[in-house]
């Protein structure tokens, strides 16, 4: 019964993760591409400037600060003065670029599509629940990575409203349509003991 479970886990685990593979690379591809980015003005001379001033790959903010050294209360003064007044940016920089769609961010993917996969056929397996009712619990999961993770940034780091709106919509769509073959598959525990064992 046990050997029975496990497979009918381990197969919504596999058929999830395509749905959401493929549901990923329509999304991003197709329906929401290019949502909340805007080409660089005058591109050509801003890459110029970054080529020559940074030489490293890194996540860069400005104003810069470093939050673990001291400071001053006169070079406090002056970085909330350039904050409050700006210009304030992040840059995600790589000085070599390589392929969009590379095999090694592809494989990334899969596996986050896996491990997500995963979680929903754990939490299905736990849940004594109707279907639409374990699909919802599903659909929730996806809420809660937008709302735990996307919200930070489009509060904190100021992502465009458009980008997190289609995040939310993609995560919620995503899992609900890997909710849907999941809860299909998972086996229900027989009673509220199998639960907690």
């Amino acid at each position: 019964m046990k050997h029975s479970k496990s497979k009918r886990i381990a197969v919504a685990v596999v058929l999830g993760t395509l749905i959401m593979f493929i549901w990923g690379g329509f999304s991003h591809l197709v329906l929401f591409i290019g949502t909340g980015f805007t080409p660089l003005p005058n591109e050509n001379k801003v890459i110029e400037t970054l080529k020559s001033s940074i030489p490293e790959q890194g996540l860069y903010f400005f104003p810069g600060k470093d939050f673990r050294k001291k400071y001053t209360e006169k070079e406090e003064s002056e970085f909330m003065n350039k904050f409050q007044f700006g210009p304030v940016g992040m840059l995600i920089y790589r000085p070599i670029g390589g392929s969009p769609l590379s095999p090694k961010k592809l494989l990334t993917q899969l596996v986050s599509n896996f491990l997500s996969s995963l979680a929903a056929a754990f939490v299905a397996s736990l849940l004594l629940a109707t279907y639409w009712k374990r699909v919802i619990t599903i659909t929730l999961l996806g809420g809660l990575a937008c709302i735990s993770v996307g919200m930070i940034y489009w509060n904190w780091y100021e992502f465009p409203t458009s980008f997190f709106i289609a995040q939310c919509i993609d995560l919620l769509v995503c899992f609900f349509i890997a909710g849907l073959v999941i809860a299909k598959i998972v086996p229900q525990p027989a009673s509220i003991n199998e639960v907690k064992h």
